[in-house]
């Protein structure tokens, strides 16, 4: 087991809701909490080019708050896959976790998440979501999320996880360095970089079972973004495999 071992959490976010810097210090004293005190965590926030919804006196109350705290932004909104990978670069810790700044996932899921990571044995760990979790979304996304496990079983058959499209992920700096490899800008960067992943003999990868928060409440998916991430599921087929 990694003995102290530092943690870096990333959280990507574009336009976020009201509050949205006291529900994120919520959430970090209570991963403080569950994680042991010796252990520094370290938390990146990457704005992915909001155009509301974020000010400096947010950001301030982040840093008098988070002892160990770091602040992304940049103009223009580039997706999601690229905000992580612009955090990404940036940290410096053995464990990277990432997760939405909302936080949707139960704090056990995310301190799971690092207890695997920090025995040493696994690279890369991946939420995989409950039927629970499915009775919380809208229908499109429900249909979206289940046709893409069944024709990531077909297309994919090397992939050691199916749902590769929750928002919690972790890996060592093994799976940071295939992390950083991926392209894709918007939501599929998850599919990349599982895909990537399960090419890599010497990488060990393994899931746990998440559930999403009760109060927890997820969004519609539009139909430009589902054109778009058509086109990337096109590009990983021709050019991941």
């Amino acid at each position: 087991m990694l003995l102290n071992t530092s943690l870096d959490v990333v959280l990507p976010c574009n336009n976020p809701g009201l509050d949205w810097e006291k529900k994120a210090l919520f959430h970090y004293q209570q991963l403080r909490t569950n994680i042991n005190k010796n252990v520094e965590i370290n938390v990146f926030i990457v704005d992915d080019g909001s155009c509301n919804g974020i000010d400096s006196t947010q950001i301030d109350f982040l840093k008098n708050n988070i002892p160990c705290f770091k602040f992304i932004t940049y103009n223009k909104n580039l997706g999601k896959g690229y905000a992580l990978r612009t955090a990404v670069k940036q940290t410096t810790s053995q464990i990277i976790i990432y997760t939405d700044i909302d936080f949707p996932y139960r704090m056990e899921n995310i301190t799971e998440i690092y207890k695997l990571l920090s025995e040493d044995k696994v690279d890369i760990a991946v939420g995989v979501r409950n039927g629970n979790y499915y009775k919380k979304l809208p229908l499109t996304r429900v249909i979206i999320s289940l046709a893409l496990k069944i024709i990531n079983f077909i297309v994919f058959p090397r992939l050691v996880v199916k749902d590769t499209q929750s928002g919690l992920k972790g890996f060592n700096t093994k799976g940071k360095e295939v992390f950083l490899k991926t392209k894709i800008n918007s939501f599929l960067f998850d599919l990349e970089f599982l895909v990537l992943a399960s090419r890599k003999k010497d990488l060990n990868i393994s899931w746990i079972t998440v559930e999403a928060r009760e109060d927890i409440t997820f969004s519609t998916i539009k139909w430009k973004t589902i054109k778009t991430e058509l086109i990337n599921f096109a590009y990983i087929f021709r050019n991941v495999r």
